[in-house]
């Protein structure tokens, strides 16, 4: 009998890294004067006429204009200055387990791609699903393009990879932080909650969901 093709995917901010690679970028950016007030106030502005956190985060109005090479050359600066020292050790172990075994390796996060693209060279895993911005003549328009890796996303695009990959989710591996990565996990034969917030705490306690610090 053929043994089924299985897969693990990891969550990266609050999973990989306790950190939010988002909010760390953005202090990198405004302490390097890289983020023009105009950005900025055009943010608040938005914030103000959608009200609501989660919506204003998903539109990059501060990264408008901004040229796509500097700011990926700003993101690797970032990624080995403050990002990869807070990688998860025992995170870190379990990926080059996966590996080890012949298990390919993906990271999916909400986070901006060119932040994502880092870790994902540093551990080479085999396939990344992130969050992809517009670039115009070679800049960022602050617009998102796809569907954004959050929540129920996730859950699809997990779907997405299996169907076109042939993963058995029901015998794959995944990790996640946030109950909002309960729509993914409960997709997988291993679901592991790490370091989980209170929601997910108690959906894994409750569908005896593996947990690990």
């Amino acid at each position: 009998m053929k043994a089924s093709k299985t897969c693990a995917i990891f969550d990266l901010d609050g999973t990989i890294i306790r950190l939010s690679s988002e909010q760390v970028f953005l202090r990198y950016l405004l302490d390097q004067g890289e983020i023009p007030i105009s950005n900025l106030l055009a943010w608040a502005s938005n914030f103000l006429k959608v009200k609501s956190l989660p919506m204003a985060k998903s539109n990059k109005i501060h990264l408008r204009g901004l040229e796509q090479k500097h700011l990926h050359e700003i993101a690797r600066r970032c990624f080995v200055e403050t990002l990869r020292p807070s990688i998860a050790p025992h995170i870190s172990e379990l990926i080059h387990v996966h590996r080890s075994e012949g298990r390919p390796v993906i990271l999916m996060s909400g986070s901006l791609s060119f932040l994502v693209q880092p870790f994902h060279e540093h551990f080479q895993t085999d396939l990344m699903v992130s969050h992809q911005l517009e670039v115009v003549n070679g800049r960022f328009t602050g617009q998102r393009v796809g569907l954004h890796p959050f929540a129920e996303n996730k859950a699809k695009l997990a779907q997405q990879l299996a169907t076109e990959h042939g993963f058995d989710l029901s015998a794959s591996y995944a990790y996640g932080n946030h109950h909002t990565d309960a729509h993914k996990l409960e997709l997988f034969g291993h679901p592991v909650a790490v370091n989980p917030d209170r929601k997910l705490r108690q959906i894994a306690t409750e569908k005896g969901w593996q947990m690990e610090k």
